[in-house]
């Protein structure tokens, strides 16, 4: 590289790394105005890390988030006694416990909690920038995707509450590094395969993931069959653990990864859902629909795990019940789930560059599966293709589900642009040649 090349690619890197850096503290600033105004799911997963530093026992505590929050904001968690009320496994593990390892080791404060969140993806930004450095793309172009990760708009939106989205972003993040290093380097099968137990009990929306690509990465012969069944077998013994503590704790005989999974599935599977389902509000659905025409005793009260096998229940009779919907239904949500642009207004600019991201991204993975011929690159997105199919037939998707995605999407865009840039070069060359 020419020095005045080289002068030029220093002064981006550091006009990048300035910018995105004065993102990072904007975010945080916006994260600590709105720290004790935690609700709904973001505060479950608090309690949930509090219950679990107190008392050792994952479930609820017997205190109301206003009093909580009140203890949290004004320093009194660590010298009052809260009693423990009851399991639950209606949330997924990996955040609460890392919040409650958080408040254990550094104190109950959130601002830690906010900090560890920044970190991680400062973490993240990095092992996303050495993935890319792993497909040998342009200098210039990791440089400039590891900064277009950093600043995700949909990681800014969900960098201010205290979601799981960010966090599975990140896992899944490492988990593609891990995944493309082994297959580029055939180094260390096995700390991929970990990971990606990890990041399906991070966010359960991502279980069919990592065996869709393994799967596809073994019939592209980019994966040996006993990598196939060995990463898979991992994973599944990660999950298991979860999977045995709700059978013990939660006194069941179902196999269960979250309780939620019912209601989840009752949202997605509902009279409602032709009409009414969109990508912007699939979560906010009522799950209560299914349960008017299913016949069950009113009058008794469905402890948690009770609960889910009656939405579970009530889901399949509605599916039974009601043929001529099935397909009307699965088309609804995959054109939901693949649509790149909201399907009721969302404004704000951080929104607009959310979906911007996401249409760059889906004309990507056209690219990719039709011209593209890098074997491992058409893993990934078929993947991710078949992933998302998956779990949007069995329960549904939407923006905030698909948000931890957003780094491979990412990897899509970069990747492209890459190869374009790559077979332009090689045609102008060819015709140079040819004039010669």
């Amino acid at each position: 590289m020419p020095k005045s090349d080289v002068y030029k690619f220093n002064f981006l890197q550091i006009f990048l790394g300035i910018s995105f850096i004065l993102f990072l503290a904007y975010n945080m600033v916006i994260a600590l105005e709105l720290k004790y105004e935690a609700d709904g799911d973001a505060w479950d997963y608090i309690h949930l890390g509090l219950s679990v530093a107190k008392t050792g026992k994952y479930g609820h505590l017997d205190s109301s988030r206003e009093q909580l929050l009140n203890d949290l904001k004004y320093e009194k968690i660590k010298n009052t006694e809260y009693n423990f009320i009851g399991s639950t496994a209606f949330r997924p593990p990996i955040w609460p416990f890392l919040i409650a390892g958080i408040f254990l080791v550094f104190g109950y404060n959130l601002i830690f909690v906010l900090v560890f969140k920044f970190l991680l993806h400062l973490l993240g930004v990095f092992i996303f920038y050495k993935t890319l450095k792993l497909l040998k793309l342009k200098d210039i172009l990791i440089v400039i995707g590891a900064f277009l990760y950093g600043i995700s708009p949909a990681w800014q939106l969900y960098s201010r509450v205290f979601l799981s989205e960010p966090i599975t972003l990140f896992f899944i993040t490492l988990w593609l590094y891990l995944l493309i290093r082994f297959v580029v380097h055939k180094s260390s099968w096995w700390p991929q395969a970990i990971i990606a137990g990890v990041l399906v009990l991070c966010h359960p929306y991502y279980i069919f993931l990592p065996f869709s690509i393994w799967f596809i990465l073994f019939i592209k012969k980019k994966l040996k069959i006993k990598i196939l069944i060995f990463s898979s077998v991992i994973c599944i013994a990660v999950i298991s653990v979860w999977v045995i503590r709700n059978f013990i704790v939660m006194e069941t005989n179902e196999i269960i990864l979250t309780t939620s999974s019912g209601a989840v599935m009752a949202k997605g599977w509902n009279s409602k859902v032709v009409k009414n389902h969109t990508n912007t509000k699939g979560d906010l659905a009522d799950e209560g629909l299914v349960l008017k025409e299913f016949e069950y005793d009113k009058n008794i009260g469905y402890k948690e795990v009770e609960r889910m096998q009656l939405y579970k229940d009530a889901t399949l009779d509605f599916i039974r019940s009601n043929p001529e919907l099935i397909l009307p239904i699965i088309g609804k949500k995959l054109l939901s789930a693949f649509n790149p642009f909201p399907e009721t207004p969302r404004s704000g600019i951080l929104e607009t560059g959310r979906w911007l991201f996401q249409f760059l991204a889906l004309l990507s993975l056209i690219y990719i599966l039709f011209f593209s011929r890098n074997k491992l690159i058409q893993s990934l997105a078929i993947g991710l293709i078949l992933s998302t199919i998956g779990i949007s037939i069995l329960t549904y998707s939407g923006f905030r589900f698909r948000m931890p995605q957003a780094g491979l999407e990412m990897l899509f865009i970069i990747f492209v642009i890459d190869d374009i840039l790559k077979r332009n070069k090689f045609h102008f060359n060819f015709k140079i040649a040819k004039t010669i």
